[in-house]
């Protein structure tokens, strides 16, 4: 199935192609846990869990800062994982990568039941 491959560390968004094992998101996005985004009523975006933990690039979509490569497939109503259907052209224009050296810092709240 289609994928499309965030990598920050080359500045680059390419196809690739992902089978259904889940195993190959972990080597796509070079990660040992990941975290999956929601990024339109179909797509998702596969990250790094422990990206921010990490020495990292980072890039920019709909506003939201985000560390280390991603990886963007679909879902189907039944919640199982498909081809991507983002269109590649419009990921370009919504994508920035943000300059080396820029870091975020992890930030937890825990607040008390009312």
């Amino acid at each position: 199935m289609k994928g499309i491959l965030i990598n920050p560390f080359d500045e680059t968004i390419k196809e690739v192609e992902v089978t259904n094992d889940y195993k190959d998101i972990y080597v796509l996005i070079e990660c040992s846990t990941f975290d999956v985004v929601r990024i339109s009523d179909e797509d998702d975006m596969f990250i790094d869990d422990e990206g921010l933990l990490k020495d990292n690039r980072y890039f920019r979509i709909a506003g939201r800062n985000y560390a280390g490569r991603a990886l963007l497939l679909s879902h189907n109503e039944d919640g199982d994982t498909m081809g991507t259907t983002f269109p590649m052209e419009d990921l370009e224009h919504l994508v920035d990568f943000l300059p080396e050296g820029h870091r975020e810092t992890p930030y937890m709240e825990f607040k008390a039941w009312s």
